[in-house]
């Protein structure tokens, strides 16, 4: 084994039989831009949405935003709102399942609390996902004496491995 002490130039092409590189020193400002590097090799995020018509008043429906494509995944985060917001006590229950099975820690809702396209957060209490695993976002209603709100919105963050 030998140690160079400066930086060199090399003239023709080297070869590396093995070559260990210290953790950081890949950055994506050192990647070419035209690289082509494989989805294959690469972890994949995705925003998925789910919406109502925004003119329409909430309705109850379950809807199949994603199925897992990669090997493993896992959800990073969900949010919601209503382009209209709920009135009185009328609520609006989000939920996300997962192979039909709620993934939250507990559904959270849209009421009148909220603002025109406020984003309220769900939290996510089992993240990972794997091959195939299907992920529904699920919309109950309860209009009270109330009026609902109109236009629900969702988006679902994830990332997936592909190998």
């Amino acid at each position: 084994m030998f140690r160079v002490e400066e930086g060199g130039q090399f003239r023709g092409t080297v070869v590396f039989l093995d070559a260990v590189l210290n953790a950081g020193c890949v950055t994506d400002a050192k990647v070419a831009a035209n690289a082509g590097i494989k989805a294959s090799k690469l972890e994949h995020q995705h925003r998925e949405t789910y919406a109502q018509e925004s003119d329409t008043t909430a309705a109850a429906e379950a809807r199949v935003v994603h199925v897992v494509k990669g090997t493993a995944g896992e959800v990073r985060s969900i949010k919601a709102g209503c382009v209209t917001p709920c009135v009185g006590d009328a609520v609006v229950t989000v939920d996300l399942l997962k192979n039909g099975v709620s993934i939250l820690t507990a559904t959270f809702d849209l009421t009148s609390a909220q603002s025109a396209y406020d984003l309220v957060a769900g939290t996510i209490d089992t993240a990972t996902l794997e091959a195939d695993d299907v992920l529904e976002v699920d919309i109950a209603v309860a209009a009270g004496t109330g009026t609902l709100g109109k236009g629900v919105f969702c988006y679902v963050d994830l990332w997936e491995d592909e190998s």
